[in-house]
């Protein structure tokens, strides 16, 4: 009985199908992908691709839908077939490596991926997924110059920051990048998945840089670039008021007095970095105590944290209208590693 409801319902998004336009068929066929309900997202490609075959939107997500289905050998057979087409795109590259990986052609992959960034050298989302297929193999040293290529190439793209911030905290303790490309990271995406997980990465980072003497010989690292060295020196500065704890207050205290320092050497002026511009407007603008407790308080002490926001509930409130309406974006040619 439920084959043959099922089958009635098929029946009736055929007939439906014929009844819409191409443009509604993919409307309706990317709210059942949205939705996850791939059966009826096949269906509906099917139809569209009927009428319009080469609309390349439509064949990149039923290549995807493939991946999703775990159905790779038919996966890879269409992304070829895209990719060959004039009009495909850097997603057709994307979804097409995204098969090769599930069906651990790693070699295919990596020829794919090269090939995609020959076509599109600033496509963060190529070198990312290029990173990953490194990592899948554990070749963590090749991953992490893919991602920081993505960095460099597409700084608005907020995956590459994500996995080097992971790859500096895991594999290569570096705390200044993770402290950088995490914070640069949470701002892009404020509310995914990965930003909790990142602003622990980030308090880590910190109490580390201040435990015994590791700042000091961070500062003395000979390999330290001019970025690194004024950052240091500027922190280094304001360090005494992390000497007895690091909170979120204190960290609050010390990155604005970073920033107030950063500004007055004129460091913005020869050094630009939007990450700090953006610390010194949300401080002219009385919010950078709200963004401080957003970034560590939940993850220094819940108690504290939970204090504040029942105390703070004006500047809570001006912060959130600010976040949810200010899009954060790392511009191009601040890129210091």
């Amino acid at each position: 009985m439920k084959r043959f409801v099922l089958f009635i319902c098929l029946v009736g998004l055929v007939y439906l199908a014929k009844a819409q336009s191409p443009k509604d068929l993919y409307k309706t066929a990317r709210g059942y992908l949205m939705q996850g309900d791939l059966d009826n997202a096949v269906v509906s490609y099917n139809a569209l691709l009927k009428q319009d075959p080469d609309k390349v939107e439509a064949l990149n997500d039923y290549c995807y839908v493939l991946v999703l289905e775990k159905e790779y050998v038919k996966a890879i057979e269409l992304g070829k077939q895209l990719i060959a087409k004039p009009n495909a795109n850097e997603q057709s590259y994307q979804t097409l490596g995204m098969a090769y990986k599930g069906k651990a052609a790693f070699k295919e992959a990596e020829d794919l991926y090269k090939k995609g960034l020959t076509k599109y050298p600033e496509s963060g989302v190529l070198y990312n997924e290029f990173g990953e297929l490194y990592a899948m193999q554990n070749k963590l040293t090749d991953a992490i110059v893919q991602w920081e290529a993505g960095i460099k190439a597409d700084p608005g793209y907020s995956n590459n920051y994500y996995n080097a911030t992971m790859y500096y905290s895991k594999v290569k303790e570096d705390l200044f990048w993770v402290i950088q490309y995490g914070e640069i990271f949470i701002n892009i995406e404020s509310y995914s998945p990965h930003t909790a997980l990142i602003k622990v990465k980030l308090f880590d980072a910190y109490k580390k840089m201040f435990s015994g003497d590791q700042l000091d010989k961070l500062m003395a690292n000979p390999v330290n670039s001019a970025f690194q060295k004024a950052w240091y020196n500027n922190i280094s500065t304001a360090s005494a008021v992390t000497k007895n704890s690091i909170t979120a207050e204190t960290l609050g205290a010390l990155r604005t007095r970073f920033i107030l320092s950063w500004f007055y050497n004129k460091q913005n002026e020869t050094t630009p970095f939007y990450l700090f511009e953006h610390f010194h407007y949300l401080i002219k603008e009385g919010l950078f105590d709200a963004y401080n407790q957003w970034v560590f308080g939940e993850t220094a002490n819940i108690d504290d944290y939970q204090l504040w926001v029942n105390t703070h509930t004006k500047e809570q409130s001006f912060f959130k209208v600010y976040q949810q309406n200010k899009l954060y974006k790392q511009p191009a040619g601040e890129y210091y590693k």
